[in-house]
């Protein structure tokens, strides 16, 4: 997945909270406790939102039942699962799940914990 970020722009306060809400059902049934989790939590989100934001600046808001497109003699045609909006390892921004995954937000057994 490209891990692309270009300058988005502050995010509004809507937005944002639908990222952490993603974020969190990504990590469940982790939750950030401690202020430094709750920090690199913060920061995932962030990342996630401008990673996403990267993405449908790239490709434009297409339909979310959208499969692919043909012009001419070209076709594309996207990943399953590519726009659904849930968070999967295909769709979470890789910069993102690093921040989760250095505090122990992602496994139940990671160390720090």
């Amino acid at each position: 997945m490209n891990d692309y970020h270009m300058d988005v722009g502050q995010p509004d306060d809507g937005r944002m909270d639908a990222v952490r809400q993603r974020l969190y059902a990504y990590c469940f049934p982790n939750v950030p406790r401690t202020a430094e989790e709750q920090s690199a939590f913060e920061e995932a989100a962030l990342l996630q939102y401008v990673h996403e934001e990267t993405q449908r600046s790239l490709r434009g808001d297409l339909p979310e039942s959208m499969e692919g497109f043909r012009i001419g003699d070209f076709q594309m045609t996207f990943a399953q699962g590519m726009s659904t909006g849930r968070l999967t390892a295909r769709t979470v921004c890789p910069a993102a799940y690093g921040a989760l995954l250095r505090h122990g937000l992602l496994y139940r057994g990671a160390e720090g914990r």
